[in-house]
C-alpha cells in the first residue's frame, strides 16, 4: 500500500496573482459618482499643501484637467505612493508636509478616481528633488484600456519621463484625464458643479469648533481654494452669511473625552440653554456640530436688509445637516432626500415619543405632554428643510484605527461604516435636535402664557377706563351709570376668577403628572405587599382551627386583604390603561360583568343591588380593553360610594349598567340611586383634584378627585365623549359614555 509521501506530486509556495483588470474593478467599485471621484482628486491636492486646485474641461467636454500648486511628487515618491496600491503612507503620516493639515486620504486608493472618470491619464508633477539637487518634472502616461488587457498586474508597465524642470515650471501636480465616461456630459449640468462645491466647501459661517483646519507653527496655512468652471456668485456668500446670522435658533453640540454638551441660543438673546451629560463613546476624536433652525415664524427676516423670500429660498436650497470629515463633506449625509436623522419621517408620521435615549433620560415627556398635541415637543420637531448645519468629525484611518467601533469611512467614499461610533454619532445629533425642540416648545408655551396674561391685563385696564368714562358721562342717569359700573366691575372680577382658576388648574395638572409616576411605582410595590398579606392570612386561617381566639382577627384581616386587593386591581387598571395601546373589539356584557364582580362581595354585603341591562350582541369598538375597563370601573366605584352614603331609610340601593348601539356609536351608561351631584358642582366634577366625596364617610374611602379627570382623558384618548346627563327615575345620577364605531372619513 502506497504511503502519503509516495502520493505527493508537488510542493512549494504560491503567490497571489492579480489581473490588470483589478484596476478597472477598483475604479468602478471604489467610487460611485463623478463628483465624488473628482473630490478625491481635489483631496489629493489639499493633502499636497496646495493653496489652489483648478478644474477645467475641454471645449468638447471630452477631457478634464485637475491642476494644483502643491509640493508635487519626485520620481521616487511617485513610484512609492502613486504606483503602490493601497499604500499605508497616509495612515502613518497623518498631517501634511508643509502646513500640517489633517490628511484627508486614508486608504491610498483615491487615485482610482481617475480610472472611474476616463480611459486615459497623464500625470505631470513638478517637485523639489533633494536627491538630484534640483526641481524635477515627471510625466507619466496611463492607458487604462491597454493596462486592462495585461494578464498580470505585476507585469503592467507605465511609461514615464523625468526632466529637469524649466524656468517656467512651478511646483505642483496636473492630471489630464481624457476619454471621459459618457462623453463628459456629467459635467455639463449645474448640479455637478453644485455637488462638487458642496463637498469641497461646506457652508462657510458655521462654527467648526476645534476642527478648524490646522495651522502649523512655522508656516501659516494660507487656506485652500477650488476653482471650478463657471463664475462664482458672490451674492450667494453674502446671503449665506446674512441668513445664518439671523437664524431663529442655534444648536451647538460638542463631544470631547466622553463629555457631551448641548447649547441652544435664540436670535438676539444672550441667554443660552445648556445640557451637559457623561456620554462614553467609541468616537475617539469626538465631534462638534453647529446647526441653525429656520422655522416659518413671523418677522424672522423682517427689517434686516435682505428680502425674506430670498432668504427662505437659500435655506431651502442649502437645508439639511451635513457631515464634514477632515474638512470635506461626506455624501450622502444632508443631501436632498437623505433623512439620515429620521426627522422628516417622524414629522410625517406625527410621532409623539422621543427617539433617543438621551431625551428619554435628560428631558422626558409626561403622559399629558404625549397626549396633548399643543404640549408635545416631538410634534414641534424641526424637519430637514428647516435646518442648516454641519457636524465636524475626524474619522479613524482603516490602517491605523485604534478601535473598529470608531467612525470609519466606507470604501466607496460615500458615508461611514455602520459601527458603534456611527450609531452614537446619529444618536448624539438627533438628541441635540430633540433638545432644541424641547426648549423651543417650552419657550412657545411661556410666550403664549405671557401673551394671555398681557391680554387679560389689558382687558382689565380697558374695563377700568370704561368705568371711569361711564362715571363721567353727564347724559347718563344715576341708575344707568350704576348699572353699567356694576356690569363692568362684575366682568373684571370674573376675569380675575378665571385667571385664578387657570393657575389652580395648572398646579393640579402638575400634581397629577407626579402622582401618575408615583402610582406606577406604588402599584408595583403594592403587588408584592398583597402577596405577603395573602400568605399571612392563609397561615392565620390554618392556625385559627386550633386557636379559636384568632377567629375574629382572621375575619378582619381577610376583609382588609380583599379590600386592598380590589383597590390594587382598580389602580392597576388605570396604570395599565395609560400604557396600553393594543386595540381590539370585544363584547360589552361579559366585560361589564367582570368589572361588576371586582366589588361584587362588597356590594352584596352593603345591600347594593347590581343590574346589568346589556344585550349579549352589543359590541365595543376597537380599543385597549384596559382603557374601557378602567373607565367603567371608576364610574362603578363612584356609584358605590354615592349609594352607600345615601341614608334615606326607604330608598333602594341600586346601580345599573346599560349599553346599546345607535347612530354608529357604542353607548354605555352607569346609573345609581345615590346622593347625586349638586347642580352647582356639576361643571366642576371634571377638574383635576376636585372631589364631591370628601364629605362622605364610607368604607370605600373619600377619593382624591383624580378619577373623573382621568376617566375624561382616557375617554378622549380613544375618541369618545363622556357626560353627566339627566337620570331617569328612580336613579339620581347617570354618566353616559359614547364611542364612535368607525373612523371618520
Amino acid at each position: 500500500m502506497a504511503t502519503a509521501k509516495e502520493k505527493e506530486l508537488d510542493k512549494g509556495q504560491l503567490a497571489f496573482r492579480a489581473e490588470a483588470r483589478l484596476l478597472q474593478e477598483l475604479g468602478e467599485r471604489l467610487v460611485a459618482q463623478p463628483e465624488v471621484a473628482l473630490v478625491e482628486l481635489i483631496k489629493n491636492s489639499y493633502d499636497a499643501d496646495a493653496t489652489e486646485c483648478r478644474v477645467a474641461f475641454s471645449a468638447d467636454q471630452k477631457a478634464l484637467c485637475v491642476c494644483d500648486d502643491g509640493h508635487g511628487m519626485t520620481k521616487e515618491e511617485f513610484e512609492s505612493r502613486w504606483m503602490t496600491i493601497a499604500t499605508s503612507k497616509k495612515a502613518i503620516d497623518r498631517t501634511s508636509r508643509k502646513y500640517q493639515r489633517d490628511l484627508t486620504g486614508q486608504k491610498g486608493i483615491g487615485r482610482f478616481a481617475v480610472r472611474f472618470l476616463g480611459t486615459s491619464l497623464q500625470v505631470i508633477s513638478v517637485a523639489e528633488d533633494a536627491k538630484r539637487g534640483c526641481l524635477t518634472k515627471l510625466v507619466a502616461d496611463f492607458d487604462w484600456q491597454k493596462i486592462d488587457e495585461n494578464d498580470s498586474l505585476v507585469d503592467t508597465e507605465v511609461p514615464y519621463r523625468l526632466f529637469k524642470a524649466g524656468p517656467d515650471d512651478k511646483e505642483g501636480t496636473t492630471l489630464r484625464i481624457s476619454g471621459l465616461r459618457r462623453g463628459g456630459e456629467f459635467a455639463s449640468g449645474p448640479s455637478f458643479r453644485s455637488g462638487v462645491l458642496k463637498i469641497v466647501s461646506p457652508i462657510s459661517g458655521l462654527d467648526r469648533g476645534r476642527f478648524k483646519r490646522a495651522k502649523s507653527r512655522a508656516d501659516r496655512d494660507p487656506g485652500f481654494r477650488v476653482a471650478l468652471p463657471g463664475e462664482d456668485d458672490s451674492s450667494t456668500i453674502n446671503v449665506a452669511e446674512y441668513v445664518l446670522e439671523n437664524a431663529w435658533a442655534r444648536l451647538a453640540i460638542d463631544l470631547k473625552n466622553n463629555a457631551l454638551e448641548y447649547k441652544v441660543s435664540f436670535s438676539q438673546e444672550d441667554f443660552e440653554y445648556q445640557l451637559q451629560l457623561d456620554y462614553p463613546s467609541a468616537i475617539a476624536a469626538g465631534l462638534h456640530a453647529d446647526i441653525r433652525f429656520f422655522p416659518r415664524r413671523a418677522g424672522l427676516f423682517a427689517d434686516k436688509g435682505v428680502d425674506g423670500r430670498t432668504a427662505y429660498t437659500w435655506v431651502k436650497e442649502n437645508s439639511g445637516v451635513v457631515v464634514v470629515d477632515r474638512g470635506f463633506r461626506v455624501k450622502p449625509y444632508g443631501d436632498v432626500d437623505d433623512d439620515w436623522l429620521s426627522l422628516d419621517r417622524d414629522s410625517a408620521r406625527h410621532v409623539r415619543d422621543w427617539r433617543t435615549s438621551i431625551a428619554e433620560v435628560a428631558f422626558p415627556m409626561s403622559t399629558r405632554q404625549k397626549a396633548e398635541p399643543a404640549l408635545n415637543p416631538m410634534l414641534n420637531l424641526p424637519a430637514n428643510h428647516q435646518l442648516i448645519g454641519a457636524v465636524f468629525v475626524r474619522s479613524a484611518s482603516v490602517q491605523a484605527v485604534s478601535s473598529i467601533e470608531d467612525i470609519i469611512p466606507s470604501t466607496d467614499r460615500e458615508g461611514f461604516l455602520r459601527t458603534q461610533g456611527f450609531e452614537q454619532l446619529t444618536e448624539i445629533i438627533r438628541g441635540g435636535i430633540e433638545f432644541l425642540a424641547h426648549i423651543d416648545k417650552q419657550r412657545q408655551l411661556e410666550e403664549q402664557e405671557r401673551a394671555a396674561k398681557q391680554a387679560a391685563k389689558q382687558i382689565k385696564a380697558d374695563f377700568k377706563a370704561a368705568i371711569e368714562f361711564v362715571q363721567n358721562v353727564p347724559t347718563l342717569s344715576v341708575a344707568e351709570r350704576s348699572r353699567l359700573v356694576k356690569d363692568y366691575s362684575t366682568l373684571s372680577r370674573r376675569i380675575e376668577e378665571v385667571e385664578e382658576y387657570d393657575r389652580e388648574a395648572r398646579r393640579k395638572l402638575e400634581v397629577m403628572g407626579s402622582l401618575g409616576v408615583v402610582a406606577g411605582f406604588l402599584t408595583h410595590e403594592a403587588s408584592r405587599i398583597v402577596t405577603t398579606v395573602h400568605d399571612a392570612v392563609s397561615l392565620l386561617t390554618a392556625l385559627s382551627d386550633t386557636h379559636q381566639e384568632l377567629q375574629p382577627h382572621v375575619e378582619i384581616l381577610t376583609e382588609s386583604y380583599d379590600a386592598l386587593k380590589a383597590h390594587l386591581e382598580y389602580t392597576k387598571l388605570f396604570v395599565d390603561a395609560a400604557h396600553s395601546f393594543k386595540a381590539v373589539s370585544f363584547k360589552c356584557a361579559p366585560q361589564v360583568k367582570r368589572i361588576a364582580e371586582k366589588f361584587g362581595k362588597f356590594a352584596h354585603d352593603h345591600g347594593v343591588e347590581i343590574k346589568i341591562e346589556i344585550s349579549p350582541d352589543v359590541q365595543v369598538p376597537a380599543m385597549p380593553i384596559t382603557i374601557y375597563s378602567g373607565i367603567i370601573l371608576n364610574l362603578y366605584t363612584n356609584a358605590l360610594k354615592a349609594v352607600i352614603a345615601a341614608e334615606t331609610p326607604s330608598y333602594v340601593a341600586e346601580i345599573c349598567f346599560r349599553a346599546w348601539t345607535a347612530a354608529n356609536q357604542h353607548v354605555i351608561e352607569v346609573l345609581d340611586t345615590g346622593v347625586g351631584i349638586p347642580e352647582n358642582l356639576a361643571s366642576r366634577i371634571w377638574d383635576p383634584l376636585f372631589t364631591t366625596t370628601s364629605r362622605l364617610n364610607n368604607p370605600l374611602g373619600s377619593g382624591m378627585g383624580l378619577g373623573l379627570s382621568l376617566v375624561k382623558q382616557l375617554v378622549e384618548q380613544v375618541r369618545g365623549k363622556i357626560a353627566l346627563v339627566e337620570a331617569p327615575a328612580p336613579y339620581s345620577t347617570c354618566f353616559r359614555v359614547s364611542f364612535p364605531l368607525s373612523e371618520k372619513k
